[in-house]
């Protein structure tokens, strides 16, 4: 089987060097795999490399261009990236939504127990992950859960569809690179993306119509209902129509809704369930680690409650953990590429305008003249020296020296961070506070290998038995 494409340009840059200039058909682009040139392109030149690429997965994942992550640099992109921001990512309404977590991680304990029968047969986890984070993201964006059944697709649950989306988009489409064969669409890659967002269109569509006719039907009831809506908080597409409706906005448009909530839903899903996946496999893998784990939870929580979202916050070795675990599985491995919107000369060399930059984030966290020649190893105790005198554990502004670049840096860093890490943490601490686990055979031997896609997924799900701890009743 090929190595993926952050592996493979891993190892050219060990032999050509951490600044590579490429061809891709007609397309001029520049890898970068070293923290240090990484702080030149996206720090001290990030402007002029703040814009994307017009490709195939922006047109037929973002409704042509209209969510956040692969849209170009502009107004627009400013504009609904503030929304993002503002009405669903800022620190208030991260806040908020801190029942939600709590509430949806205590229900995946419990469906673990239950599936496992006791303890008695192993569960596939990863689903269970993503499961989890799909819950919490549609809470958080519509204020209910859906099951597969909801989406119509054939059998195809939402997992399926956003690694489908992800195997498809992170694949080098012919197109992109040699523009007049992008019609022959000789990979098919264009077809898989068309029927991704065809399955999403019509499942979203219907969710927007159920929230316009709510609107419609809490302004006729009067003041009661805008007393609770106001009580409880808008959720994030209520927010959108909202926008659309007082036509005070005419950059929103239903298209915009739609890509925007793909944008969301996608990234929040996704890469919060693949880390999740990551550090539970390592930890599986390193018993040692799982124990200290442990005993830092019981010793702050002990034995007779469930872990909070406020205990979280002082479980130093825990944020060890999930650094460690960022550090070596980045949810993008490559990071979106980005485009020159002008000439430049960075570290010496001269970058033509239209270049596509690449930065291998994978490649970075793993460099060994930055982390040791232990890099590739997972040792959550390498931060713990950096994290004392710390009051905030979940902060990734110290990582931001560009030692590693889990959600990117500058203006296009993923402004996701504080969402995903407090569910991370909050998952692994109550899966491992209520259960022991074991996997089937050597846990050393366990199958680390990544599939193919935008995204790092495992390319074989974690399946595991989990035997109690604690009480399930203290949940």
């Amino acid at each position: 089987m090929s190595l993926p494409a952050h592996r493979c340009l891993k190892d050219l840059a060990d032999k050509y060097g951490p600044v590579m200039f490429l061809r891709l058909g007609s397309i001029p682009a520049v890898v970068v795999s070293s923290s240090e040139m990484a702080k030149q392109f996206l720090k001290t030149h990030d402007l002029v490399f703040a814009n994307r690429r017009l490709t195939a997965t922006g047109k037929y994942l973002s409704y042509n261009f209209k969510g956040v992550i692969l849209t170009p640099y502009g107004d627009y992109w400013r504009h609904v990236r503030k929304i993002c921001v503002t009405e669903l990512l800022s620190a208030k309404r991260i806040e908020s939504f801190k029942d939600v977590r709590e509430e949806e991680v205590s229900a995946m304990i419990r469906t673990i127990w239950k599936e496992s029968e006791s303890g008695t047969i192993a569960v596939n986890v990863s689903e269970a992950f993503f499961t989890l984070t799909t819950n919490i993201i549609w809470r958080i964006l519509v204020r209910k859960k859906f099951s597969n059944n909801d989406l119509g697709a054939n059998g195809k649950g939402f997992r399926d569809l956003v690694l489908e989306g992800g195997a498809a988009a992170g694949r080098f489409n012919i197109g992109d690179f040699i523009p007049y064969l992008d019609w022959l669409d000789l990979q098919g890659i264009n077809r898989r993306m068309k029927k991704v967002n065809k399955i999403f269109d019509v499942f979203v569509e219907k969710v927007i119509d159920d929230h316009m006719d709510h609107q419609m039907d809490s302004t006729s009831n009067g003041q009661a209902e805008a007393d609770a809506e106001a009580e409880h908080g808008k959720v994030f597409v209520d927010v959108l129509l909202q926008i659309q409706r007082d036509k005070t906005d005419a950059k929103i448009t239903r298209e915009s809704i739609k890509a925007i909530m793909l944008d969301m839903f996608g990234a929040g899903m996704e890469s919060t369930a693949i880390s999740i996946e990551w550090a539970m496999s390592e930890l599986l893998r390193h018993p040692h680690a799982m124990k200290r784990l442990q005993e830092e939870i019981e010793f702050t929580v002990g034995k007779h409650r469930k872990v909070k979202a406020s205990d979280v916050e002082s479980l130093k070795y825990l944020h060890c953990v999930v650094r460690e675990t960022l550090r070596l599985y980045p949810s993008a491995p490559l990071a979106i590429p980005r485009e020159s919107v002008e000439s430049v000369t960075v570290g010496g060399y001269h970058i033509p305008k239209k270049t596509m930059l690449m930065v291998n984030v994978w490649a970075i966290g793993r460099d060994p003249n930055v982390w040791g020649k232990d890099a590739s190893e997972f040792k959550p105790e390498r931060f713990m020296e950096e994290l004392s005198g710390h009051d905030d554990y979940t902060d990734l502004t110290s990582t931001q020296d560009f030692r590693m670049l889990p959600f990117g840096a500058g203006r296009r860093r993923c402004p996701g961070a504080p969402m995903a890490i407090p569910t991370i943490s909050l998952a692994l601490a109550q899966l491992l506070h209520i259960f022991n686990w074991r996997v089937e055979g050597d846990p050393s031997q366990l199958d680390m290998k990544e599939a193919h896609a935008l995204t790092l997924p495992k390319a074989i799900p974690l399946s595991a038995f989990p035997s109690l701890r604690v009480p399930l009743s203290c949940l």
